[in-house]
């Protein structure tokens, strides 16, 4: 029971909220384009993930670029952190402010940094990005940049240092599964979902595209995905249960195979939500 205690104690003096809030300091460090240390005058240090974007990696086409912008707006500076969790590498994933101006958003606006739509469903960064790709900003000038997520699938691949239990490839329409929910809390029948999302820049209709297990049992899908948006379907119809002992679910356009998705039992955890990528 001591040990439980120290370790909580350990924890709450860690971070300054439990569950998220609010705290001012100083910049001390720019990591990338996403990435900082701030300071409190105490001494204390936190490791900070820019909620919401996803800024291209330091060895990445523009990835200098990226983390320079954004060490001109906040480095030395003293920002306003509003926290909501911690990331599995010990990061607080947070809104920055510099006075009003809030630097996640502005860095998107500017062009140096994507809407990470995979993990933010933010009306406000998602048309930054619109915006800052029409105007041809920050690395929008330059010919076809790579999203930061499809840059790190790459590298995982050819230094054959990672393979992920949801191997995926990207497809030529941009469209890719990016999470399941197998066994949904309740009934799984009616209850279970497949998010989608479109990576391009034009809307894509799903007219003719389809979902098949292993069992080749199959689900069509409707409907219309948005430039840079996704789409959750509610899998209403029992002709594809998700299986919550491990499947892989393939991707079709006609009778093209675009994706295979493979999961687990131990992923398909009651109520729990298998995802295909990490940062």
């Amino acid at each position: 029971m001591k040990s439980i205690f120290k370790g909580f104690l350990i924890f709450c003096l860690q971070f300054p909220v439990f569950g998220g809030g609010t705290f001012t300091g100083t910049v001390t460090s720019v990591a990338d384009g996403d990435t900082i240390v701030v300071s409190l005058s105490a001494g204390k240090q936190y490791r900070i993930r820019l909620n919401g974007i996803d800024a291209p990696e330091t060895k990445q086409m523009f990835g200098d670029k990226s983390r320079d912008a954004l060490s001109v707006k906040v480095y030395r500076k003293r920002v306003t952190v509003v926290w909501s969790k911690i990331d599995e590498y010990q990061r607080l994933l947070a809104d920055i402010y510099l006075g009003s101006n809030h630097v996640n958003l502005n860095m998107v606006l500017e062009g140096w940094a994507w809407h990470y739509a995979y993990y933010s469903n933010n009306s406000k960064l998602a048309a930054a990005q619109v915006s800052a790709r029409n105007t041809r900003k920050g690395l929008w000038a330059g010919k076809n940049p790579v999203a930061p997520w499809d840059w790190r699938k790459k590298q995982k691949i050819s230094n054959s240092a990672y393979r992920s239990p949801s191997a995926f490839r990207t497809t030529k329409s941009g469209i890719n599964i990016v999470s399941l929910l197998p066994n949904p809390k309740g009934k799984d029948e009616g209850a279970e979902q497949v998010t989608l999302i479109n990576n391009s820049n034009k809307a894509v209709s799903l007219k003719g595209w389809t979902l098949r297990d292993k069992a080749r049992n199959t689900f069509k899908l409707s409907g219309n995905i948005p430039a840079n948006g996704k789409l959750t379907i509610t899998m209403k119809s029992n002709s594809m249960p998700l299986n919550n002992d491990g499947d892989t679910i393939t991707l079709l356009q006609g009778k093209t195979v675009r994706q295979n998705f493979t999961y687990n039992k131990q992923q398909a955890k009651t109520g729990q939500v298998v995802k295909t990528e990490k940062k």
